[in-house]
C-alpha cells in the first residue's frame, strides 16, 4: 500500500524540491497539498504550489489554501531569501489547475478523520494550518498516523534571529499548540538542514547539464537561494530542510539517529521569539512530546534527491 502523504507548505524554493520528491519517489501518493502563511505572499505560495503539482504530477493533486497570518503574531516574508516569487524570481506561467474551494484546515481535518492513522503529514512551513485543526477537533490530532515537523533546531542554530528557525519563529504559538497536542511529532530541524543537506554550486553546475526537466526546475527555483546562502550564510551551495524532511518520512533510514525529547516553544519573549527549547538532558523530568532527529545520511538523501533530479525515480 502507497504512503498517503498530505504536505503542509509555504510553498517556495525548498518547498517545491519536497512536492517534486514525495510526486516522484515510488510507493508514495501526494493525497493533498496544504497551504500556509510564510515565506512569500499567500497567494503565490498557492500559485506555486499549483505550478509545482501540474508540472510533475502524473495524477490530479488538490491544492488547498489555508491559514494566511500567523495565530497572532505579525510577520515578514522570506522573499530576500527566495526571491520576490520565491521561485527564484523566474516567474513561471500560472498553472491552469485551480485552488480548491474548501479551507485548508477543514480539508485536513476531513481526510484525516475519514480514515484514522492512515495519513502522514509533512509540516514544512510554519504550523498555523495544523494548529487550527488541532483546535477545531479534537479528533485530529489523535487520528494522524505520523507528522514530520521541519521547524526548530537541536542546536540552537538560529536563521531568522540568533534564536530561532524560520517557521517557528513565524508562528510560536502555533508551533507550542501542536507539539503539546499529545502526537509525538518527528523533529526535523534547521541544523539538519546545514548539516546534511547541502547542494553545492559545483553540483548545481553539474546538474544543470543533466538535461530533465526536474533538473532544470532544481536549478533555477533554488538560484536566489545559493546567492543568499553565500553571502549571508557563508556556505557554497543551497540547503533542503523541507526536502531532507520528505525523504525521512519516506525513506526512514535517512535519519541516523532520532531521540525522544521533551520540546517547548518560545512565544513571550521577542528576543527568543519561537526558539525551541530542547530539554537535551531531562533536566525538567517532563515527558518527551517530540522525536527529534539529530543526524541523518547525508549520502543516502542526495542519492534520492539526485535519482529524482535525473528523471529515474
Amino acid at each position: 500500500m502507497a504512503l498517503k502523504l498530505i504536505i503542509d507548505t509555504d510553498t517556495a524554493g525548498d518547498d517545491t524540491i519536497s512536492l517534486l520528491l514525495a510526486l516522484k519517489w515510488p510507493g508514495v501518493r501526494l493525497e493533498a497539498v496544504t497551504v500556509v502563511c510564510g515565506n512569500v505572499e499567500f497567494w503565490q505560495e498557492v500559485e506555486n504550489a499549483l505550478y509545482t503539482v501540474e508540472q510533475f504530477s502524473s495524477y490530479y493533486v488538490p491544492v488547498y489554501p489555508g491559514c494566511d497570518k500567523p495565530l497572532l503574531k505579525s510577520w515578514r516574508y522570506a522573499d530576500y531569501v527566495h526571491g520576490r516569487d520565491g521561485m527564484g524570481e523566474n516567474y513561471f506561467p500560472k498553472a491552469r489547475q485551480r485552488p480548491e474551494n474548501q479551507h485548508a484546515v477543514q480539508a485536513l481535518i476531513e481526510m484525516v478523520n475519514s480514515s484514522p492513522g492512515d495519513y502522514t503529514i509533512i509540516a514544512q512551513g510554519p504550523l498555523t494550518n495544523i494548529a487550527t485543526a488541532i483546535r477545531m477537533d479534537r479528533e485530529f490530532a489523535k487520528n494522524i498516523g505520523k507528522l514530520y515537523i521541519m521547524g526548530g533546531y537541536a542546536d540552537g542554530f538560529g536563521n531568522i534571529t540568533p534564536a530561532a528557525e524560520y517557521n517557528f519563529w513565524v508562528d510560536p504559538d502555533a508551533a507550542k499548540i501542536t507539539l503539546h497536542a499529545g502526537i509525538k511529532p518527528v523533529l526535523v530541524g534547521w541544523d539538519i538542514a546545514v548539516k546534511y543537506s547541502v547542494v553545492s554550486e559545483d553540483m548545481h553546475r553539474e546538474i544543470a547539464g543533466w538535461g530533465t526537466k526536474e533538473a532544470d526546475f532544481f536549478v533555477k527555483v533554488n538560484r536566489k537561494v545559493v546567492e543568499f546562502e553565500k553571502r549571508v550564510v557563508g556556505l557554497a551551495g543551497s540547503t533542503h530542510p523541507d526536502t531532507i524532511t520528505t525523504a525521512i518520512a519516506i525513506e526512514p533510514k535517512v535519519a541516523k539517529r532520532i531521540e525522544p525529547r521533551y520540546v517547548d516553544v518560545e512565544n513571550q519573549s521577542e528576543l527568543t521569539r519561537g526558539m525551541a527549547v530542547v530539554d537535551h538532558l531531562g533536566v525538567l523530568g517532563k515527558e518527551p512530546n517530540t522525536e527529534v532527529c539529530y543526524e541523518a545520511d547525508e549520502k543516502l538523501f542526495k542519492q534520492m534527491l539526485f535519482k529524482v533530479l535525473r528523471g529515474g525515480a
